[in-house]
Formats: structure tokens, sequence, C-alpha cells
């Protein structure tokens, strides 16, 4: 009996460990590479294109939201390696491609600041209705910017349009700092707005 927990103990912890070797966390420090996609990309020698998974999760309850007051760290913005591909391309389109998906999970962390944000400045919504009001109101503002950027990028095909996007969301980060994934939100600051 002994034995058999063990093995399932065992396959568990690799297949966690597998998982978490497949997403990548958002980091200030750590720039998207063509080898960060994994994923099969479509047979099609005349696109150029990549396709990039990303999500932004919470995991908190509990204990944790009761006497936790900053849940920054309970918040992430994720990028999938094995469901991302980037398509085969000269080394000039290969980097476009790369900064425009760099640029979508900025704003993926853009979206999971202005969530931590949320958390902190609306705790009795927090408390009362759920964390998922709240997801569905930074999702909906995130769907719309995320459009807007398609839209004036032409799906990442204007390098000029890339650099300035990401000009701006790396700004709003910026801004946003307390709300990083170690940043410490004031209260005073709160009490401000």
């Amino acid at each position: 009996m002994k034995t058999k927990i063990s093995i399932v103990l065992i396959l568990t912890f690799i297949s966690l460990l597998a998982g978490a070797q497949n997403k990548l966390e958002w980091s200030a420090d750590y720039r998207l590479k063509a080898s960060d996609f994994q994923g099969k990309a479509p047979d099609s020698p005349q696109l150029e294109s990549a396709s990039g998974s990303f999500s932004v999760t919470y995991e908190f309850g509990g204990i944790n939201l009761i006497t936790t007051r900053n849940l920054n760290k309970y918040v992430s913005a994720l990028f999938q390696r094995n469901a991302s591909y980037i398509a085969q391309a000269d080394e000039a389109t290969t980097q476009r491609l790369l900064k425009y998906q760099q640029l979508i999970f900025n704003l993926y962390e853009l979206q999971a600041r202005r969530l931590r944000q949320k958390f902190f400045e609306n705790r009795r919504i927090l408390l009362t209705k759920g964390a998922s009001v709240l997801h569905q109101e930074v999702a909906a503002e995130h769907a719309e910017l995320l459009e807007k950027i398609q839209d004036e990028t032409f799906y990442g095909s204007s390098s000029e349009e890339i650099a300035r996007w990401n000009q701006w969301v790396l700004q709003e980060l910026d801004q946003l700092s307390d709300f990083s994934k170690t940043g410490t939100p004031s209260k005073k600051k709160n009490r401000k707005k």
C-alpha cells in the first residue's frame, strides 16, 4: 500500500512540475524568445504568423481572503508555451512577431495589475460578491483594449504601431507599480482616489 501511495505521489509531482515548466509568468526582466513558442505552427509557407496563449489567473480564498489585504501575489499573467506558436520566417519578421507577442503579454500584465488594483480598492465587493464580478469588469476593459491594439497594429504587421503601443503599455505598468506581483499598495493612495 505504501508503495502505491509513493508511486502516485511521485507521478503527481512530476505532472505538476511538467505543467509548471509549460507556463511562463510575466516578468519585467524577461522577453519572449522564439524558443518559448513550442506549439506547432500551421503548415502555410505564405503565412507569417504567431499566436500566443496568454491568461490572467487568480487563486485565493478562505482565510487568505479574510486575513490578507494585499492579494497581489495571488494574481498572475501567464504565457503557455505548448499552446503558442511562431511560424518560421526571416529574422526581421520573426523579431517583429516576437515584439508583437511581447506587447500582448505586457497587455495581459496590465490586466493583472488592474485586477489587483480592483481587488485592493473594492474589498467589500470582493468579500460579498466574490472575485469573479471584479474579474469580469477588468476582462471587458481588457478585451476592448486588445481589439484596439490588434486593429491599430494590423495584428502585428506595423512595427511602428507595435513600438508606440508597447511604450504606452509600459508607462501604464509603471503607473501601477504598486500592483505588480511583488508590489505593496498603500492605504493612503487608496483614500486619495
